[in-house]
């Protein structure tokens, strides 16, 4: 069956991007941050590759996440990478072997419950507010989190906080953040256990400050080669896993003054030529980028022109010196002859992030898995 758009997966490069960090952060743990369906990568395709290039521990959010890797990966840790509401606890506890994150005493006090009735210690994650400002114990409540490390139906088995601000050019809020964190781990040193895992690390982090990666890191963006800003590079081992290829559709001749698309956001300044693409944001192109994408033809950057539609976007090729027909290819993401967009730089371009792109593009659209 023919799709208009062509997401494609490369499982070659998420393993070479695994294992480059599996070296890079080595003594340290690597846990490979796979939630929300692997960010629109595909949970079930690149759950086991994760594993075969060296991921410890795969982190995600939600209950059938977790199932999924549980069934294909029976013996693989499993990190929750945020609190959880007491139906998903029931569950998890009962048959999906997760370790848990806790932010809340409510939180710590049922599952100390659980963990008490079925007669075996749920694993836990003890989480710190150092500054994110989501979840999370304060730093001051001492009393509080040696009151939860002392609850027989829990296993203390990881200290962790989450930085806000890692891949800011600024690293002086997350020096502070860092800072914290570490005072209420020396205070809480006699209160827990010996082997416990003290994590702070995000992909940013982990790139930028090496020397304080801790005993595991959660690693997400690098896993799938982006980065969550601008404001750093990432190693150029670290490849780009998806990209995003149509076709051209129509191309048209329009003089001068010709508005275009929905609200004629824009109009031809001179006679042009407009090529239209089956893609909108009903294949997860962002309608926030009329009049601000860019897509790659004939190994040539071009200008998305005009309300991005539901299923129709089009762009101005009259720059090109090249015909541009039917049937040709347009790379949305990724590399053209000697030209690349990246997810980065599109996401850039209305204040967004990659991960909002790589979900949409991967949910919205049949994804092939082809190095």
């Amino acid at each position: 069956m023919q799709h208009p758009v062509k997401v494609n997966i490369s499982p070659a490069s998420f393993a070479n991007n695994i294992r480059y960090l599996r070296r890079l952060v080595a003594p340290a743990k690597l846990c490979v941050v796979m939630k929300s369906d692997a960010y629109g990568h595909g949970l079930e395709a690149l759950a086991p590759v994760a594993a075969e290039a060296g991921a410890d521990c795969i982190g995600v959010c939600t209950n059938p996440e977790a199932a999924v890797v549980r069934r294909l990966l029976p013996g693989m840790t499993i990190l929750r990478l945020r609190g959880a509401l007491s139906e998903e606890y029931d569950e998890s506890v009962a048959s999906l072997g997760i370790e848990e994150q806790v932010g809340s005493l409510q939180a710590a006090e049922y599952l100390n419950t659980l963990g008490q009735r079925r007669g075996r210690p749920v694993p836990v994650h003890l989480k710190i507010d150092t500054g994110m400002g989501r979840s999370g114990f304060f730093p001051h409540q001492v009393e509080i989190l040696q009151a939860v490390c002392a609850m027989p139906g829990l296993k203390i088995v990881g200290l962790m906080t989450h930085l806000a601000n890692a891949d800011a050019a600024d690293l002086d809020s997350t020096q502070r953040q860092l800072q914290r964190f570490d005072s209420l781990r020396k205070v809480l040193a006699d209160t827990l256990p010996g082997d416990v895992l003290v994590h702070t690390h995000n992909s940013a982090a982990t790139l930028r400050l090496p020397e304080q990666r801790g005993d595991l890191v959660r690693v997400g963006a690098a896993c799938y080669g982006v980065r969550t800003s601008t404001e750093f590079e990432n190693p150029p081992a670290l490849r780009p896993v998806m990209s995003i290829r149509t076709w051209v559709m129509e191309v048209r001749r329009v003089p001068a003054g010709t508005p275009i698309g929905y609200g004629s956001l824009f109009r031809t300044h001179r006679d042009s030529r407009i090529a239209t693409i089956p893609v909108g944001f009903g294949e997860g192109y962002p309608r926030a980028l009329f009049n601000k994408g860019i897509v790659l033809i004939k190994g040539r950057r071009c200008p998305v022109v005009g309300r991005v539609s539901l299923n129709i976007t089009t762009l101005d090729i009259t720059d090109l010196d090249v015909p541009v027909e039917w049937g040709d290819e347009v790379v949305l993401i990724g590399d053209q002859g000697s030209e690349r967009v990246t997810f980065e730089e599109m996401a850039d371009r209305f204040d967004s992030v990659h991960t909002e792109l790589n979900l949409m593009a991967g949910h919205m659209n049949r994804r092939s898995y082809e190095d």
